[in-house]
């Protein structure tokens, strides 16, 4: 029986990130996994952050996804990092089960300098505890 976070939270396909992107993984029986609960909440949120906003208009979601991809080619400094906050702010806000994000840091990772690794509190509707998310950026490709 699903749990109450299960339930919330939804089920959808699992994915795994491979060059150029995401591709199905199979579950141990070789049938298409899902990812429950959870899971699904980050992947759904990752997914948000990485798929370029208006990527899938077409679709019907012309507002789905986030505007991070804008700053591929920017110079590493304080002026990318609030762009980055904001574009990531604005894009995990956009999903209806997020109550706020309520603080985004960046860092550069050491020995990577054209990463910054956005790390994210956010509020999820009827969770006590924030979430903590981290998606590293990479200023030179996505």
């Amino acid at each position: 029986m699903p749990t109450d976070r299960q339930k919330l939270f939804g089920n959808d396909l699992k994915l795994v990130e491979r060059a150029p992107g995401f591709d199905l993984i199979p579950d141990s029986a070789g049938d298409i996994d899902l990812a429950r609960g959870n899971d699904n909440i980050i992947q759904a949120l990752i997914l948000r952050l990485h798929i370029r906003k208006g990527e899938l208009a077409p679709l019907g979601w012309p507002n789905y996804g986030s505007r991070l991809h804008e700053l591929i080619g920017q110079p590493n400094n304080n002026r990318t990092h609030v762009m980055l906050m904001a574009f990531a702010r604005s894009a995990i806000e956009g999903d209806s089960r997020v109550l706020e994000v309520k603080e985004v840091r960046t860092r550069v990772i050491p020995g990577e300098r054209d990463v910054v690794r956005l790390s994210m509190d956010i509020q999820l509707i009827n969770e006590p505890t924030p979430l903590n998310l981290v998606y590293d950026m990479n200023l030179e490709e996505l």
